[in-house]
């Protein structure tokens, strides 16, 4: 096999890249993927946007963002003709990464298309490759990524952990993150608008925030058709959505979590109520069924105003939803067996 030097050139001329492959059981391989959408693999420049090095993202109280001073990418890879095609092969881990976050995107946006979203508005969307971000987002420090609503930019962060797949090579972690895209894009109508509630202290907040997480599950979940993409990255059964998850008390409510007076607010918990709730209308038809369940109950939800964001209302509007695809059933026995403290009732 000989490499090319091609090392630094632009473009590289390449419409597959090697990066990781997600199997049909679930594990994963480093393999040849088609991705046409990277035009130029040496800069990380394509169709849905391009990656830069560094910068700073700064998420402002209001909730709006922005992403700025980024420097120009450089990917160390070459190529080589690889079963009829030519490929672009990174020559490190970070290359790898990007080249698999940049895959994974383009299969979301292709699924996601693919179910009647329109997300043309979210591209082309900035990358940022371990930027500066500001006090108010959350940030893991390594080995990750997080989608910075108002900003529209995917914050990227080097390999920074020994796990059998890394988090940004896992295709649900990167359609979880995209999932945050479409449920903003979906009930604020732009990327780049802040989102509806910027009060921290306030319940619609927390709703906010829990309704994004349970929309993300969903999303990842339903697409991948697997109730723990998660685990072969990080083993985390608490987000199972095929487990019996529900609230119990009003200690998950967002009522009472306002009330707390915490510094740090965890939305998972509540989120995965929702997102084990469309997992019930999946076993109960299939997987494209429920998520055209859930888009059209989102669509329908969409509230105008901070104060109309109320997750007995997205209920209410998931189980009308569920009704009117023939799901009614199911979807009231999980209405019942998940969210029995929110008291909505079924149609």
């Amino acid at each position: 096999m000989v490499l090319l030097g091609l090392i630094g050139c632009s473009p590289l001329a390449a419409d597959h890249v090697m990066a990781w492959v997600r199997d049909d059981d679930g594990s994963y391989h480093i393999g040849v993927r088609a991705l046409p959408e990277l035009y130029d693999p040496v800069h990380m420049a394509g169709d849905l946007g391009t990656i830069r090095h560094g910068g700073r993202i700064l998420t402002e109280k209001d909730g709006s963002g922005s992403y700025t001073g980024g420097i120009g990418m450089t990917v160390h890879a070459t190529t080589d003709r690889i079963d009829g095609v030519d490929v672009a092969v990174p020559l490190d881990e970070d290359g790898l990464l990007l080249y698999s976050f940049y895959a994974n995107l383009a299969a979301v946006r292709a699924a996601v298309e693919a179910h009647g979203v329109d997300v043309e508005p979210v591209f082309p969307m900035a990358g940022a490759w371990n930027p500066a971000v500001s006090p108010l987002f959350e940030l893991a420090p390594a080995d990750n990524a997080a989608y910075a609503t108002g900003a529209n930019v995917f914050m990227l962060l080097p390999d920074g952990g020994d796990r059998d797949v890394p988090l940004l090579a896992n295709e649900g972690v990167i359609f979880h993150e995209f999932g945050h895209a479409v449920f903003h894009l979906l009930t604020s109508g732009s990327p780049e608008s802040p989102p509806l509630v910027n009060d921290a202290a306030s319940e619609a907040f927390y709703w906010q925030s829990s309704l994004h997480e349970g929309f993300a599950d969903t999303l990842a979940t339903l697409l991948l058709d697997d109730p723990a993409f998660i685990d072969v990255s990080i083993a985390l059964p608490e987000r199972h959505v095929d487990d019996d998850h529900a609230v119990a008390d009003s200690d998950m409510l967002p009522a009472t979590r306002a009330d707390s007076g915490a510094l740090l607010d965890d939305p998972y918990p509540l989120g995965t109520v929702y997102a084990s709730f469309a997992w019930d209308l999946r076993v109960a038809s299939d997987a494209d069924t429920a998520l055209g369940v859930v888009l059209d109950a989102v669509r329908s939800w969409s509230p105008a105003e901070a104060k109309d964001v109320d997750g007995a209302a997205y209920l209410a509007a998931l189980l009308q939803s569920a009704d009117a695809a023939g799901l009614g059933d199911a979807a009231c026995a999980s209405n019942a067996a998940r969210f029995a403290v929110l008291a909505v009732p079924c149609p």
